[in-house]
């Protein structure tokens, strides 16, 4: 800061200024003070800007959307206004040098800059601004750490007529598409790249130079990377893309940066181009090498952990009972040296200041929820009313997407490799949804999008079932008329076989079990072929059209445990243990062609499928194609291109961003995947309620949603999807509550703070970098975490479900994610919160309250009444602060050029294919 020179203001409106900062294309940037004392920046336009008043009026508009930056990762614009007819913005104060100052950054220095300046453009661009002007001048480093400044104006001042025949940007940081006047956030990420080229090298990465020059090396060369870390140097280069659609998005950036890994081969696919003759005086460095991408969604059923930087819709098998086998994929581990980054970056992550350049981003109409949600509808009797757990556009989440009753047609899908096509053998999501097509479960939840889709409708039942005994009883009523493939009638009986045969774990290893909890069966039974008639006493059938359950203990959620697959009927003469999966018998409209390989699967008409016994499907395609994907492979650019209607989840977002076509056939919401941290109780002073509510008041939540990535605020255990979702307003969804904290931490008598112990695995990323937060977060309160990190299998081996190794180990934190089996309160926090369940999942509740709310709830016919009781669960849980919900994970998804009648499944969090067409 300089002193004010002559003819400079000492004062703009109600803030005196106090020294000159700087002066450029745009204005005159001065330090000053605000009457409540904190000091500010100010930015006054030139002059020559105030000559449109509808250009000035589009400026005020187009500035204040900087505002819903989160405050988290930016000084405060405190003001926008107007000063002798000319606008000024006024934000806080940021102290410290520019990046282009300072000149190059090495080792943990350098990944913490690329860490936090990418962060910020996650913020940025999730509030629908584009920077349009990144550059090292544009990064301060304070003494806190870094920020980004200058987002706010560019775009603003592009609108003026006289500015119609400029460029506005830095030309050396400027994307190829910039100068052809598209700018958009793959033009900032090229923009980030460029800048932390400088950073490792104190050079830009296509040299400086007159306008004319340095374009021609932009749009022409490949960068100059020479002295760049290898570390950084393959994402570098991918974020360097000519093409805006080949590049990472910031949340990309983010998840490969926590990774400490080359870019994903989504980023750098096809051969990369020949070393061109570098301008620069160095010689090109060659292209990095195409390496598989860590972020393809698994085939495995787990879609905890980062997976990648858009994971994988959540997949059932992390709910109420686990399989006995964990599918949980195995990530790469973050290195230290990136770790350490992150530590560092915790404290300062992102801050960043007043603004250039707002751009209303079409198609990603997302909203930063940064304190609180909206509040639901509530009752009379005060539970809420559902509503979708949903943030963004109307989409295939809450709609039928290209309605159409047109049959015919072949519709083609890809999802990963599955184990097994085996209604009673799988935990994948994509098979669950395919298993519907060829296989009828007593019920089914409703294939409609949002509220209605967690609805349960009969399906091979021709009624919901009908309780007896307390609702230990139910009783089922097959629909006549029913047929397999084959013309043989379907009988109770084969609903009971398959019901049975699911319970012998050593040759179904991988369906759900959660009927073996619920009924009546000996301990040790393991299916019909080895426990003969002793399943008799559980699953009774009467006569041909009546099958009837027993069950342990009352359970009035019984008619969503039957929309599970094991209930599909299977005839005991076709029953081939584990290979029934490559030739399952139909019972629904479609059955297996030919032989099932491992890369394809081919479903046509089942003949003897009779539409006036189902009522639910409509059947509109005449054949369906279906491909299993390799690991690493990429079904996003078919799915682009027209060659598939279905698929999973894009691992590529930044390429749909960058097209209206593709934005216009993508989908987004927030999914039913909980990511939360559990409080010990058990160790001191977690005992106590104060302490643990301290905790709860002090982490900083929306931090905690950018390090586990791509997510919507969460203040409840249940979604808001689900019946019996209700908002409590307990604690705060966003930056921390100091009063509050401080005053539990009194009543607690513990105003010094104290020790904690946070359990994380270090397999997951996501995790190590929440762990960081919540470390920052209560660091200032005195509370100090330490970190102690394990890997997943031991995660399950030694803690899981083990109260008493959490007790031992004093471990007092344990940050986890969660899904369950279906979309119902009984399946969200039963595992979590019955202190008597054995689940593997409960690691910290064990409450006389919690435990009579559930048999209440269990016991309760009324469904109503039944979803109040679990909202009432939900509250005590929270009021307690045994359990902190920080996020429901965001999915993204596409969808074919030919699907019809597309809608999101929220029982799936995918395309539903049950009654998915396809245009002709």
């Amino acid at each position: 800061m300089r002193p004010l020179r002559s003819g400079d203001p000492v004062a703009v409106n109600d803030y005196p200024l106090t020294g000159f900062l700087g002066e450029g294309g745009q204005g005159s940037v001065y330090a000053g003070v605000a009457s409540s004392g904190q000091r500010v920046a100010i930015k006054i336009l030139h002059a020559r800007f105030a000559d449109d008043p509808q250009a000035l009026r589009r400026f005020r508009r187009e500035a204040e959307a900087t505002r819903r930056v989160g405050e988290f990762c930016t000084a405060r614009v405190l003001e926008i206004g107007d000063w002798q007819q000319r606008p000024y913005i006024v934000s806080e104060f940021v102290d410290g040098p520019s990046l282009q100052a300072h000149g190059p950054l090495t080792g943990t220095a350098l990944m913490r800059l690329a860490v936090t300046t990418a962060q910020a453009l996650v913020a940025i661009h999730r509030a629908g601004v584009v920077h349009r002007d990144f550059k090292p001048s544009n990064v301060l480093l304070a003494a806190e750490g870094p920020r980004v400044i200058d987002f706010g104006i560019a775009r603003a001042l592009d609108v003026s007529h006289s500015l119609t025949s400029s460029v506005i940007g830095t030309p050396a940081y400027m994307s190829p598409e910039q100068f052809h006047g598209e700018s958009g956030p793959p033009g900032d990420v090229f923009a980030w790249a460029g800048t932390i080229v400088f950073a490792a090298t104190g050079r830009p990465a296509f040299g400086t130079g007159a306008l004319p020059v340095v374009m021609h090396r932009i749009l022409a060369y490949e960068p100059d990377l020479g002295g760049v870390p290898g570390e950084l140097a393959g994402l570098l280069r991918a974020a360097l893309h000519k093409d805006p659609g080949m590049r990472p998005t910031a949340e990309q950036l983010v998840q490969e940066l926590l990774r400490a890994g080359p870019p994903p081969a989504a980023f750098t696919a096809g051969p990369p181009p020949p070393p061109a003759p570098s301008p620069l005086g160095h010689s090109a460095p060659p292209s990095a090498p195409s390496l598989p991408n860590p972020g393809s969604p698994s085939s495995g059923p787990s879609p905890i952990g980062p997976g990648g930087p858009h994971p994988a819709a959540p997949t059932p098998g992390m709910g109420r009972y686990p399989a006995p086998a964990p599918h949980t994929p195995v990530t790469r581990p973050a290195g230290n040296g990136v770790r350490a980054a992150v530590a560092a970056a915790g404290a300062v992550i992102l801050a960043a200041v007043i603004g250039v350049a707002v751009w209303l981003w079409p198609g990603i109409e997302r909203q930063l929820l940064a304190g609180g949600g909206q509040d639901p509808a509530t009752t009379s009797a005060g539970a809420s009313t559902p509503t979708p757990a949903t943030t963004g556009k109307a989409s295939a989440f809450t709609a039928i997407v290209n309605p159409s009753t047109a049959r015919g047609g072949t519709l083609r899908a890809a999802f990963p490799k599955p184990d097994s096509l085996d209604p009673g053998n799988t935990y994948d999501s994509h098979v669950w949804n395919l298993v519907r097509l060829y296989g009828r479960s007593l019920t089914m939840f409703r294939p409609e999008p949002g509220v209605r889709g967690t609805e349960v409708v009969p399906d091979l039942a021709e009624s919901l079932g009908t309780p007896g005994d307390d609702a230990k009883t139910w009783t089922y009523k097959i629909r006549q008329g029913l047929k397999f493939q084959d013309g043989t009638p379907i009988t109770a009986a084969d609903v009971k076989y398959a019901v049975l045969r699911s319970m012998d774990r050593e040759v179904l290893q991988s369906g759900p079990s959660t009927l073996q909890f619920l009924l009546d069966l000996p301990g040790d039974y393991s299916g019909p072929a080895k426990s003969g008639a002793d399943g008799d006493r559980a699953v009774l059938t009467p006569d041909d059209r009546t099958i009837v359950f027993k069950l342990k203990a009352p359970f009035s959620g019984f008619d969503k445990v039957m929309t599970l697959p094991v209930t599909v009927p299977v005839p005991k003469s076709a029953d081939r243990g584990a290979r029934y999966r490559d030739q399952v018998v139909s019972s629904g409209p479609y059955m297996f062609s030919g032989e099932v390989t491992d890369t394809a699967l081919t479903l046509v008409r089942n003949p003897h499928w009779d539409p006036a016994t189902d009522p639910v499907r409509k059947a509109l395609p005449d054949r369906y194609e279906v491909g299993f994907l390799e690991p690493g492979a990429d079904a996003q650019p078919k799915l682009e291109g027209g060659d598939l209607e279905y698929g999973p989840s894009p691992a590529e977002t930044g390429r749909i961003t960058s097209s209206s076509d593709l934005r216009a056939r993508s989908d987004e919401s927030a999914t039913t995947l909980l990511n939360a941290l559990y409080l010990n109780p058990r160790i001191k002073p977690l005992d106590d309620p104060d302490c643990r509510k301290a905790i709860f008041t002090a982490v900083d939540r929306t931090m905690l949603l950018r390090a586990y990535g791509d997510a919507d605020p969460a203040a409840t255990l249940l979604p808001p999807v689900v019946a019996g979702h209700r908002e409590h307003g307990l604690y705060p969804t966003g930056a921390p509550d100091q009063a509050k904290t401080r005053a539990h931490l009194s009543a607690c008598d513990k105003s010094s703070g104290f020790p904690l112990t946070l359990l994380a695995r270090s397999d997951r990323p996501a995790e190590l970098a929440a762990a960081e937060v919540v470390e920052q977060s209560l660091s200032p309160f005195g509370i100090e975490i330490t970190v102690k990190q394990v890997s997943t299998a031991d995660f399950y081996a030694k803690y899981s479900g083990k109260p008493d190794a959490l007790t031992s180990d004093r471990i007092g934190l344990v940050s986890r994610p969660w899904v369950p089996d279906y979309a119902d309160a009984e399946a969200f926090l039963a595992p979590l919160v019955d202190g008597r369940v054995a689940s593997g999942f409960n690691l910290n509740v064990d409450s006389a309250e919690v435990d009579s709310l559930i048999d209440q709830a269990n016991r309760e016919l009324d469904q109503g009444r039944r979803a109040q009781l679990w909202g009432e669960v939900d509250r005590v849980v929270m009021e307690e602060a045994l359990i902190l919900p920080t996020g429901w994970r965001r999915a993204v998804l596409l969808r074919g050029v030919k699907a019809t009648n597309v809608h999101v499944n929220p029982h799936l969090q995918l395309y539903d294919l049950l009654n998915m067409g396809v245009a002709g």
